[in-house]
């Protein structure tokens, strides 16, 4: 898994996006790829071209989008595209992403012109454009195996953008409104942030920051149609951060915590494991004196940025508490396998821990090999019941350990 650091230093358009990702080099994301999933979406009626280009003094991959609607935009509505991303056989945390997506542009145009989102038509964005764009995005990170996605404030530009509706100040309205709240650099000639871009980073990105900790594996850079020469070069970068396989990495996480003093132990259990199920990396209790000298628990958390909404929801809807704290830390984490082994017919998974400083052909230590539990507790059951032969849980661990070590020396 990795993270993506997007600098909008230039500005950013959908296409500028994916010609980034296109110019990291990631063979897991190719052009090809692209192909593919023009022509799930839309058979026969996308052509790219991809090149080389400069922008002032900086080059960068420059993505050409060709559809028959390019000089003619269409006026289609969000459950049309809805249903063209849904019959496209596209993964669902994709088709969930895109569909987040398109829908946030859908809203931000219903406030500018005073509609309901349902009622919006695309034409300001031009709907095949707009589909690769937002779809492409999302099967790359995919692809990728982007988990949390980081990005500096954006620059929008400066004076006024002329568009369907006549001329409209810059940012345009719809980039005005998706921005609300966000951090924004002003500057730059003409447009540089498009609604569709707009879209994209707040869709993927809690807030506009840099992360506090990166180590950068691939870097790609993509470039706008125009050639501005007022400002910076009309360009954007994406960092790719991979976690290695034989390395410890450093991780921003944040720690949630919550006191109680008005639940029974019956209710709590249940509460750690929505948390935990809201994507929470752990979660556990410790016993504190709360006020007026009354026992209670502190429950807390780990998770990363991503998964923070998910757990405030579970922790309102299945605790008492009005309210839960948040805080960053860091965490070291070495990257993580798993396999799994063979003892007496049975399947056991097993975890192996990579730490830093092993050297190449270097044995993991038992330390490092952690037979999962529930696959050791099933064969002690189906002992129990004289499937197989009856042993202890540790004996079956260390059966496990050794066919780990005898099939991967």
């Amino acid at each position: 898994m990795s993270r993506l650091y997007v600098e909008p230093f230039g500005g950013l358009a959908g296409d500028m996006f994916l010609a980034a990702l296109l110019d990291l080099g990631d063979p897991r994301w190719t052009l090809a790829d692209l192909e593919a999933l023009a022509q799930a979406l839309l058979p026969g009626a996308v052509q790219f071209r991809l090149e080389k280009v400069w922008r002032q003094n900086l080059s960068g991959a420059h993505l050409d989008v060709r559809t028959p609607e390019s000089n003619s935009q269409p006026h289609r509505g969000y459950r049309e595209l809805e249903r063209i991303i849904a019959a496209a056989g596209l993964p669902e945390s994709v088709q969930q992403r895109a569909l987040a997506v398109l829908w946030a542009i859908a809203k931000a145009e219903g406030r500018v012109h005073g509609c309901a989102p349902e009622e919006v038509h695309f034409h300001e964005i031009g709907a095949v454009d707009t589909l690769i764009d937002v779809c492409g995005v999302a099967l790359a990170l995919e692809r990728l195996g982007v988990r949390a996605v980081h990005c500096a404030p954006p620059l929008v530009g400066s004076g006024t953008v002329r568009c369907a509706h006549g001329e409209m100040p810059v940012p345009a309205p719809a980039v005005a409104e998706l921005l609300r709240g966000r951090a924004m650099r002003l500057g730059g000639e003409g447009e540089r942030l498009t609604p569709t871009a707009a879209a994209l980073l707040v869709v993927l990105c809690e807030r506009f920051e840099a992360p506090r900790a990166f180590s950068a594996a691939r870097i790609g850079y993509g470039a706008g149609t125009r050639d501005p020469r007022e400002g910076p070069p009309n360009l954007c970068r994406v960092q790719l951060e991979t976690e290695s396989q034989t390395v410890s990495v450093r991780a921003e996480l944040f720690e949630g915590a919550l006191q109680l003093d008005d639940m029974r132990g019956e209710e709590l259990a249940p509460a750690l494991e929505a948390i935990r199920a809201a994507g929470a990396l752990d979660a556990w209790w410790t016993a504190v004196g709360m006020k007026k000298n009354r026992p209670g628990v502190l429950l807390s958390f780990l998770a990363r940025e991503e998964a923070r909404a998910a757990i405030e929801a579970a922790v309102l809807r299945h605790t008492s508490s009005l309210g839960l704290r948040w805080w960053r830390v860091e965490r070291v984490e070495c990257a993580r396998e798993s396999v799994s082994v063979r003892v007496d017919g049975l399947e056991v998974r097993i975890k192996l821990r990579r730490r830093a400083g092993l050297a190449p052909g270097e044995a993991l230590s038992e330390l490092d090999i952690s037979p999962e539990y529930e696959d050791l507790a099933a064969a002690c059951a189906r002992g129990e019941r004289g499937e197989v032969p009856q042993r202890s849980l540790r004996e079956w661990e260390r059966l496990a350990i050794e066919a780990y070590r005898t099939g991967c020396p």
